[in-house]
Parts: C-alpha cells; structure tokens; sequence
C-alpha cells in the first residue's frame, strides 16, 4: 500500500495544476447628452478588433439594468471587461494607456459616455 501512495505522491508531483483566477473588471458609466446605447455599443464594436490585433487577452461587454434602481438603468450602464489572469489584465491596461489606436478608442468611448467609478474581481474558482 505505502507502494502505490509512493507512485501516487511522486505522479502529483510532475503534474501541473492550474489554477484559475479569471480577472473581471467594471466601470460605471453614463451616456453623454444626445448619446444611445447604440453608440457606446459601436464604440465596443470599433475596441474590439484594436484589441484582437493587439494581441491583448481582454474582452469586454456592455450591461444594462435590467431590474435595477433608477440610478441603475439608462442612460446609466457598465462596462465589463475580463481576462484570464492577472498579468494579462495588467498587459492590457498598460497597452490601454500607451498605443496609439487604443488611444484613439478611448477617445471614442469619452465622447459617447463619462465612466468612473471602478471595480476588479478576481474569480476564486
């Protein structure tokens, strides 16, 4: 039996185990005057492939209120965006704040909406 728990201790050992730990991140905003849904929705659409070109492991998505507070619904909205670990949540925010197109990206978002307020989860499973 001590054997087999040798095998089984030694076998663990070289196996790599993962651990996830996806990173999500929200940003409260709320549509600029003369402003819809539809244009922070373009605005995501135009981020997008940026992104994907950039090499950047980031997605991100619009959420409305659906049953929600006053203060919850239109024009107020998030922006969610998420990655698979830590590190390349960091890569994608340097690159946020240093590339050229994503600049101009960012630009395009704060002529559509005034985002603030700010919060990163980090998944425990």
């Amino acid at each position: 039996m001590r054997f087999y728990h040798k095998i089984l201790l030694t076998i663990l050992a070289f196996v790599p185990l993962s651990v996830s730990a996806e990173v999500l991140h929200y940003s409260s905003c709320t549509l600029k005057d003369g402003k819809t849904l539809a244009d922070a929705q373009g605005w995501v659409e135009d981020w997008r492939p940026i992104a994907k070109s950039a090499g950047q492991d980031y997605k991100i998505r619009l959420l409305t209120g659906h049953a929600a507070p006053a203060d919850g619904m239109l024009p107020n909205f998030a922006i969610e965006g998420r990655s698979s670990t830590l590190s390349s949540y960091a890569a994608a925010w340097e690159w946020w704040y240093s590339d050229a197109k994503a600049a101009k990206s960012n630009m395009q978002l704060q002529s559509v909406a005034d985002c603030g307020t700010n919060s990163i989860y980090v998944t425990t499973e």
